[in-house]
């Protein structure tokens, strides 16, 4: 087996590459050390809530502590505790260049819900396994062909991750991401390149929370509707005004984290995003969490050559329709799930993300008229299907589940994949299927 198929992590990469004092992992009891950490540190907090700036960089280091499974790190907090003055200690939490990555505290295989870089619509987390075996595949056997990586439908940047390790890997850095929604694209540019800001933005919620209501986040359904709307309203004034910076980024991650199912509505008109609140206790107490993803991410997104814009995957597609040292994976907006559909049909959107009607005989025409390989993801429809026998193009039926509160609705993806460069051996997964309604295991 080659180094190439023994990779599928990239989370284990940048434990691999991260560049921190020593560490020492705590396997047993560690939630009890990380409660009282962060007690500590939210009694300094307290002391110096007056203080903005201050008050968000020791914010940030009690959100990394409060996941860190670092006992050295615990120990070090105790330690400087216990002094007489808290000079020591004050000066150690307000360091905002000190690096606290937290991969030993998520599991890209069995915690993909909750580590998520966004909880969207349609993410490809929980596709891990199939994509990096169509992908290894084609890497092996075409090795050096590949120069550069497409996803010109970024969504959540789940197919991205899984990508991802196989294509450092493979020695191909230049990865092009892109989406057409402004705040979806500014959120991923902020993390990569001013971490920072987007947590002390993020902190400054709670912070300011707190100065008003004497309490981190609100404790009710209504308490956190207001909060949500307040923000949503600064969001949109930010949007309008089509300013790219990190507070727009922040909140968009804080709205998306507090919607049902990571949904958005994007209007394609004024490039503006609708979120729908969804209470949940524990949504409105995953700032620390929110913070502890931008930490990581930021190392993610700067592994490799990762180039994220905004652009519509027409633009995309007519630079690279010649290239065939290119690689693409699309993502569309999926069609409808349909054992029996019409051709108008064809035309719409399961989840549309404000996108009607999105043609997708367009796309696959473009793709069908093109030199590079490619992956491509979609409900299983008969359109698809027979698409995918005329081009005589791989393809691969999957079963899913979509789930909405307690009942899940059993359904099957296609994924469709070519390789234009080497010779194919033709690889076809039939999976005979009837729609069912399941309940959600408890």
């Amino acid at each position: 087996m080659t180094k190439l198929n023994l990779c599928s992590s990239v989370l284990k990469m940048v434990f691999q590459d991260q560049i921190t004092e020593e560490i020492e992992i705590m396997t047993e009891n560690f939630r009890k050390v990380q409660n009282e950490s962060e007690e500590i540190i939210l009694n300094m907090l307290k002391r110096n809530i007056n203080k903005p700036h201050i008050s968000a960089w020791i914010y940030r280091m009690s959100s990394l502590v409060k996941y860190s499974k670092n006992n050295l790190l615990h120990k070090k907090i105790k330690e400087l505790n216990k002094l007489s003055d808290k000079v020591y200690l004050y000066d150690f939490l307000r360091n905002k260049y000190k690096e606290i990555i937290n991969t030993s505290s998520f599991s890209d295989d069995t915690d993909t819900k909750r580590f998520a870089f966004l909880p969207y619509g349609g993410g490809k987390q929980k596709h891990k396994t199939i994509q990096q075996s169509i992908l290894s595949s084609k890497l092996l056997k075409n090795p050096k062909q590949f120069k550069s990586y497409y996803e010109p439908f970024l969504g959540g940047f789940g197919s991205a991750y899984n990508s991802q390790p196989l294509l450092i890997e493979n020695g191909i850095e230049n990865i092009y991401l892109s989406d057409i929604n402004p705040s979806l694209v500014n959120a991923y540019k902020q993390v990569q390149k001013n971490p920072k800001q987007v947590q002390r933005h993020l902190a400054s919620f709670e912070l300011n929370y707190y100065r008003t209501h004497n309490k981190f986040y609100p404790t009710t359904k209504e308490e956190g509707k207001e909060l949500f709307e307040k923000l949503h309203k600064e969001f949109t004034n930010l949007e309008t005004k089509k300013i790219m910076n990190p507070k727009r980024a922040s909140i968009f991650l804080y709205l998306i984290h507090n919607t049902q199912g990571g949904m958005l509505s994007f209007n394609m008109d004024n490039q503006t995003n609708k979120f729908t609140f969804c209470y949940c206790q524990n949504k409105l107490k995953q700032i620390p969490l929110i913070i502890n993803k931008v930490e990581i991410y930021n190392k993610i997104f700067n592994l490799g050559n990762i180039k994220f814009s905004i652009k519509k995957y027409e633009t995309v597609l007519n630079k690279i329709k010649n290239d065939s040292t290119a690689l693409v994976l699309f993502d569309p907006p999926y069609v409808n799930y349909e054992e029996i559909s019409t051709s108008k049909d064809f035309l719409s959107c399961k989840y549309n993300y404000g996108i009607n009607d999105f043609n997708h005989r367009k796309l696959l025409n473009k793709i069908k008229d093109s030199k590079y390989s490619f992956i491509y993801y979609n409900n299983h429809n008969p359109h698809l299907e027979n698409f995918a026998k005329d081009e005589n193009y791989n393809y691969v039926k999957k079963d899913v589940i979509y789930k909405n509160g307690t009942v899940g609705k059993k359904c099957a993806e296609i994924l469709m994949f070519k390789d234009r460069v080497g010779k194919e051996i033709k690889t076809v997964n039939f999976t005979n299927f009837k729609q069912i309604e399941i309940k959600q295991a408890s």
